[in-house]
């Protein structure tokens, strides 16, 4: 039976064996809507290893995925403190400020971490402290990028579980929205005002609009085409 935030994971589309279920992967990482829990699928290689660990968590009421990766998940992996180990995010939500400063400082009492973030969405992005914040692990030479569409191809087939699972995943329709949030993470890492804006709407879809002016056209040509 389980207990504790493994129920909780199991009631939130988790399975036992770390796998996130099919429909909360494609409803929780669909860009072109808003939800509320985030979650995160992880990979963690360690030099002194031939395999990875790959599995997933989700935010809970009281803290975001991130630190629960950092104060349970790495902690309880961490074995050999000279081994080099390399981790990958592949998250619903990018860091807010408070877990950029987090990771900031796992960083620097971890030298031999190197960290790479995907993210399907970014997390209040008009807030300067949340922009300070992904700047600031960039900073730091943390990789930032928005999940493309071979990214969720790589997470459908290595982190959702096989019942009943088609072969593959490749949703052309979530180019828009890669997009618009890859621009607006070109616009944040490149310092610039926003380009993004999200209008919500109780019981509707969200309305995302684009307004580039000169200044993003020369700073945003280093984003993905799409």
């Amino acid at each position: 039976m389980a207990t504790g935030r493994n129920r909780d994971h199991e009631s939130r589309g988790i399975t036992q064996r770390g796998k996130i279920s099919q429909k909360t992967f494609i409803d929780s990482y669909d860009p072109s809507v808003l939800r509320r829990v985030q979650y995160m699928l992880y990979e963690i290689k360690w030099s002194n290893s031939e395999s990875a660990l790959q599995s997933c968590c989700h935010s809970s009421r009281t803290e975001h995925a991130e630190i629960y990766f950092l104060e349970d998940v790495f902690r309880k992996q961490r074995a050999d403190p000279s081994a080099r180990c390399s981790i990958t995010w592949y998250m619903s939500w990018s860091p807010c400020g408070n877990c950029s400063k987090k990771i900031r400082d796992f960083l620097k009492d971890q030298p031999n971490v190197n960290l790479v973030i995907y993210v399907a969405r970014i997390y209040w992005h008009k807030k300067e402290t949340n922009r300070q914040g992904l700047r600031s692990l960039m900073n730091i030479r943390v990789s930032i990028r928005v999940m493309d569409l071979p990214v969720y191809s790589y997470c459908w087939r290595t982190f959702v579980d096989d019942e009943d699972k088609y072969e593959d995943y490749w949703p052309r329709h979530f180019s828009l929205w890669i997009m618009l949030y890859s621009l607006e993470l070109q616009s944040i890492l490149q310092n610039i005002p926003s380009c993004l804006k999200i209008s919500s709407f109780k019981n509707q879809a969200p309305v995302f609009s684009l307004r580039v002016d000169e200044k993003h056209k020369r700073a945003l040509t280093s984003a993905n085409p799409y």
